[in-house]
């Protein structure tokens, strides 16, 4: 069963991981989902200036980020003369994107998180998401130049303690 943010933020510290996956749907039929862990960064003082405590991938991987558009031949090929693969597979693990994500853990219930796509030359942009059940919604930016829109869900498991 998932968590909601609130309850992970009651038990985690310092470079702890929580589980995450982030789905999206665009008008034009084209979805999307990346996996993997965020790490815990408190509140920190740079200078005279305060840095908000903060989910991340960064000191870390980028999430696996995966496309319903992309897809993988599932069936040999097909005899001379046929009509090549009928079965093809969307959200091709051959054809992963990485995906940087920072959510900002200011105490509000809107939460901004930003987006960066690692593997196109570290596009960046940001969504405000809110709290829905243990879920965070919201809309922004398609990913590509397909359409203009898309939804985001993000949904959160596991938190993963390192040795102290």
């Amino acid at each position: 069963m998932g968590m909601n943010l609130e309850q992970i933020l009651s038990q985690i510290g310092e470079r702890d991981q929580v589980g995450v996956t982030i789905v999206t749907n665009q008008d034009n039929g084209i979805a999307s989902y990346a996996t993997g862990s965020l790490i815990y960064h408190a509140f920190s003082l740079i200078g005279p200036f305060g840095r908000a405590a903060r989910l991340s991938t960064s000191g870390g991987d980028g999430l696996k980020f995966y496309f319903s558009d992309r897809m993988l031949d599932i069936d040999p090929p097909g005899d001379p003369g046929g009509f090549g693969h009928p079965h093809r597979q969307p959200f091709s693990a051959n054809s992963i994107d990485k995906l940087g994500v920072s959510i900002s853990l200011l105490p509000s219930n809107t939460k901004v998180v930003k987006f960066t796509l690692l593997s196109w030359g570290n596009a960046t942009f940001s969504i405000s998401m809110e709290k829905r059940e243990n879920l965070l919604i919201g809309t922004g930016p398609a990913i590509g130049n397909l359409t203009d829109n898309a939804v985001y869900l993000m949904s959160f498991s596991g938190i993963i303690h390192p040795p102290r």
